[in-house]
């Protein structure tokens, strides 16, 4: 894979000096082993291109502003009141962290920690605060009719051909996932929204009704990631490559799109990966309660024996569970 990635950009003609690998991980859930391994199998990738003798660097973006869609299985009931807010600005319900999101974020990094991951931290609060993303969210709002075709192409999904593909937070209730930005003023760097409501996960999330307008070069809000999210941070960050898991590969190829057509880059290259599933055949994940967390694993087995386990297949899906974490042990002695 990184003399695939190292001939790619020589044919495009991009300099080499340092080739960016990025993994992008959520922090609405506890992490768990599917979403730690998206994260290894990246920093292999970025170790393996420095076996070839180019500098590499890996970032671990954590998308930090996004909205709560659900109550994890587990997670304190209180937590309802505040779905469909930013998780970083969700009190943390366990009182240990400054918000909800960052106290997920630590669950992450902890477990990089321990494996001896070596990468370099950012966040879309970060990014979009700073203004990183600025050019490229400028570019997507002008060309945000395009940017709804693109997805009604791909998805068959047709939202985005009368909404902006933008969210801005309420400035009155906090919410970013019931705005609707339906206006862009280039001028001011601004899209005007109101608060109605949508649709998350078969529940409808009330609006309260404000009417406002949200100023992009502030992080007022962010892009929606099936919208334009991933392209924007591709261009502004030069990623060269991402590894993604299969069931976000609509977006990807969204996304690598809009990077072409509109943000007029050559997206990264990509390697899709299966999920890891429980011994029932389920995928593990934080909304139907099934999670297998890193921190479970250390308690019986080494970070080098998770590593193995993580790096051992790229492909193909596999069902893992505690008892299985004997057999990894085993294998590195």
């Amino acid at each position: 894979m990184a003399f695939r990635i190292i001939e790619r950009e020589r044919r495009l003609g991009r300099g080499i000096d340092v080739i960016r690998v990025e993994s992008g991980v959520a922090a609405s859930g506890i992490p768990h082993i599917g979403s730690i391994s998206e994260v290894v199998r990246n920093y292999a990738v970025s170790l393996a291109i420095k076996e070839q003798g180019y500098k590499s660097e890996f970032i671990v973006f954590s998308d930090n502003k996004d909205g709560l869609r659900s109550v994890p299985a587990g997670m304190p009931k209180s937590l309802e009141e505040h779905l469909g807010k930013p998780v970083t600005d969700i009190p943390d319900p366990f009182g240990c962290h400054s918000s909800y999101g960052e106290h997920m974020v630590y669950l992450l990094l902890e477990a990089l920690d321990k494996m001896g991951i070596e990468y370099k931290f950012m966040s879309a609060v970060e990014a979009y605060g700073k203004g990183l993303l600025n050019n490229e969210i400028r570019d997507i709002l002008a060309n945000s009719r395009r940017v709804g075709e693109i997805i009604r192409e791909e998805t068959g999904q047709e939202k985005y051909l009368s909404v902006l593909p933008y969210f801005p937070v309420c400035a009155s209730c906090g919410r970013i996932y019931t705005t609707k930005a339906y206006e862009f003023l280039p001028d001011e760097g601004k899209v005007l929204y109101v608060c109605e409501g949508m649709e998350v996960k078969g529940k409808w999330l009330e609006g309260c009704g404000y009417r406002g307008e949200a100023d992009y070069r502030r992080g007022e809000g962010k892009l929606g990631w099936k919208a334009g999210e991933f392209a924007a941070r591709w261009r502004a960050l030069d990623i060269r490559f991402e590894a993604y898991g299969k069931d976000i590969a609509d977006s990807v190829r969204v996304n690598d799109r809009i990077s072409r057509e509109i943000l007029n880059y050559e997206p990264p290259l990509h390697a899709r990966y299966e999920m890891f599933l429980d011994k029932s055949g389920r995928k593990i994940s934080k909304s139907t309660g099934n999670v297998f967390t890193p921190q479970v694993w250390f308690r019986y087995g080494s970070p080098q024996s998770m590593l193995l386990l993580l790096l051992k297949r790229f492909v193909g899906t596999r069902n893992i569970s505690v008892s299985d974490i004997p057999r990894y042990m085993n294998e590195m002695d």
